[in-house]
């Protein structure tokens, strides 16, 4: 048996491996955190519509120079109840800090909502860490806007003359459709003031490439005429009798036979002479306004843009409060 002594050592030589074994553990567990994981948000940071993709960069990094691989996976989960799930994926799907890999969720069939994004990251020692993001996806509005993407060309013109710009049309989230543009209004407002018009009139927004079109600011001013013939005509043409009237009197007078030759060759020469301003023309350079006698009057005038579609969906930026898309032209 043992004695009291034996037992007291005992004892005490398990309260010493206790107090090891609790003192190297956490030491332990500490020694195999040898990388660190941290996430941006997404961008779009308001949220993606259902069928778009979110991105999002993850930091992997290390505090004690750790240079060993680390595999990275990510998934998905809702409180809510739905059947169809946004898709993650993680590239480079294996990295070594310090690096940056990139997190795309594409959410093509999932339901607006609020969706937990989990990515975890595993080192061959087992060292495991998490990080979780948070997406919303929400029904954004499928629309357009309408800006001038060349500024018009040039800025100050005679009555008359026009100046152009470039007009583009640029499509909101997944929108597609025919836009058609036209100018909703022109200040100041006046009788004659400029008209615009565009080339295409209707643009078609089909999610390839951004579409663009012409816009011809166009201005009344005087035009030429051509010249037109002035003087009266009748008073000549009375002279063409002068010579019928002489043979006249030639024949009756039963004059000398051998001086009517001449006689006619007289008259036929006078004639002529007497005819030259009736078969001319006295012209005068005229002038005149265009067809509706308009001139459009010295100013600045500013040009506010719109469309709409085959849906009667106007661009987002162009409201009642907010005019994005205009044109200045100055008429001198």
């Amino acid at each position: 048996m043992l004695n009291s002594r034996q037992v007291s050592r005992t004892i005490l030589f398990g309260l010493l491996l206790c107090i090891f074994a609790a003192a190297h553990v956490p030491l332990a567990a500490a020694q195999t955190q040898n990388f660190t994981l941290s996430a941006s948000t997404f961008s779009p940071p308001a949220g993606v519509d259902p069928g778009g993709t979110a991105t999002a960069n993850i930091t992997l990094s290390t505090a004690d120079n750790y240079t060993g691989s680390v595999a990275l996976s990510c998934a998905v989960t809702s409180s809510e109840s739905t059947t169809t799930l946004p898709v993650c994926l993680i590239s480079p799907a294996d990295a070594t800090p310090s690096a940056t890999p990139s997190l795309t969720v594409t959410t093509v069939g999932a339901a607006p909502g609020t969706y937990t994004i989990t990515v975890t990251g595993t080192s061959p020692g087992s060292d495991t860490e998490t990080v979780a993001l948070f997406l919303n996806i929400v029904s954004v509005p499928q629309d357009y806007t309408l800006t001038v993407s060349k500024a018009i060309s040039p800025g100050t013109v005679s009555a008359g003359f026009g100046a152009q710009a470039t007009v583009t049309v640029t499509p909101i989230s997944s929108y597609t459709g025919m836009v058609t543009l036209s100018c909703l209004s022109i200040t100041p407002p006046v009788t004659a003031a400029p008209f615009c018009s565009f080339n295409p009139a209707t643009v078609d927004v089909n999610g390839s490439g951004t579409p663009t079109s012409v816009l011809t600011v166009s201005t009344f001013g005087v035009v030429q005429n051509q010249t037109k013939r002035t003087g009266p005509r009748t008073f000549y043409a009375l002279w063409l009798a002068i010579p019928g009237l002489a043979l006249a009197g030639i024949g009756a007078s039963g004059g000398r036979r051998r001086k009517l030759p001449g006689l006619l060759l007289l008259m036929v020469v006078a004639s002529g002479l007497l005819l030259l301003p009736s078969c001319g023309s006295s012209t005068t350079p005229t002038t005149s306004n265009n067809a509706n006698n308009l001139v459009t009057p010295k100013n600045t005038y500013t040009v506010t843009l719109t469309g709409v579609d085959q849906n009667g969906v106007s661009p987002s930026n162009i409201t009642s409060t907010s005019a994005a898309a205009t044109v200045s032209l100055t008429v001198n």
